[in-house]
């Protein structure tokens, strides 16, 4: 899908397409309540207000598509019963946007639906036409520009959440999580230290065929000097997130990530509801995105806006603003 937007943000600089970007909205019908840590209030009503504000304004800016990072509902709902209702209240609001909306997976969704449930759902976007995404799984791809390509990653491939326990990926993800946190409560990082802390069960990891997956994209996007934007709910640079929130195989990761950072411009996340940002030593741009469900502000998302040699990610309310540079331009 090419993208057609014209609108300037910068004074001489065309714009040549523009993506909305929230994360964390974790909407819920239910009165306000702490986090599991009872640190952060979190505002489940007002997150479906923000997130219309975010539509309303992607709309009359004409922006192309929107990247909607996970945790679009919050597992409150599964309590309530309502994981269908809140899921359809969202998805009311999504449809006012008039382009395509690409979702990824954050552990929230698995708290109220099975993978394999998702798969048969709207937040599957990997049988959009546009969309390459390999038979059975649950992780994509797609051109917005013939320069740049974004890769949605399923953070949760191997994962305790929304899988069957008897599922190889689901005794590997357990496995992973068991033999480093000793906790009663796998949620719990309590006793761990460093990047040791992600070992919970609120984390998952990709698979090895993902990766490989992955590696291949890269390989092929640095080969025809195309641009590469990464999208995943999970952080996997330790100096971008909080470390209780990276990816369970965020070296993996990494390294696949750095091996190809000629073609990768950024990797945007969300999960870690502080948000924070690094660029690691390949000159990535690592964004992780607060969460939009504690935010305080009266507009909580970003746009980013892709110029022929920048990439600018213009933030409102509690999102942050970032530019970085193409790897390669775009003519």
């Amino acid at each position: 899908m090419d993208c057609n937007g014209n609108t300037e943000s910068i004074p001489g600089k065309e714009v040549v397409c523009k993506i909305g970007i929230i994360a964390d909205v974790q909407y819920a019908d239910i009165n306000d309540k702490y986090n599991f840590r009872k640190t952060r209030l979190r505002f489940y009503r007002k997150a479906l207000t923000l997130l219309q504000r975010a539509v309303t304004d992607w709309s009359a800016e004409k922006v192309d598509c929107v990247l909607q990072l996970g945790d679009v509902i919050d597992g409150f709902n599964k309590d309530e019963n309502t994981s269908k209702s809140a899921l359809a209240t969202i998805f009311e609001v999504l449809r006012r946007f008039p382009g395509p909306v690409y979702h990824t997976w954050g552990n929230h969704e698995l708290y109220n639906f099975t993978q394999e449930e998702l798969k048969r759902s709207a937040l599957f976007s990997g049988i959009m036409p546009e969309c390459e995404c390999p038979k059975g799984k649950s992780y994509y791809s797609f051109h917005l520009h013939r320069k740049l390509k974004v890769v949605v990653l399923n953070c949760y491939e191997i994962s305790m959440l929304g899988l069957p326990e008897d599922s190889a990926e689901y005794k590997q993800a357990e496995a992973m999580i068991k033999g480093n946190n000793s906790n009663e409560n796998l949620n719990s990082p309590d006793g761990l230290r460093g990047t040791c802390r992600r070992f919970v069960k609120l984390n998952g990891a990709l698979s090895a065929s993902q990766l490989k997956w992955l590696t291949e994209h890269l390989r092929e996007a640095e080969s025809a000097k195309v641009n590469v934007i990464i999208v995943g709910h999970c952080p996997i640079y330790k100096q971008s997130a909080n470390s209780m929130d990276l990816l369970l195989n965020c070296t993996d990761a990494m390294t696949v990530v750095t091996e190809f950072g000629e073609c990768v411009v950024c990797y945007l996340a969300g999960h870690d509801h502080e948000g924070g940002s690094s660029v690691d030593s390949s000159g990535i741009l690592h964004v992780t995105f607060p969460g939009t469900v504690e935010s305080m502000e009266t507009d909580s998302y970003a746009t980013a806006h892709l110029y022929n040699d920048k990439l600018i990610i213009l933030g409102k309310g509690s999102y942050s603003t970032y530019k970085t540079t193409l790897r390669y331009p775009i003519d």
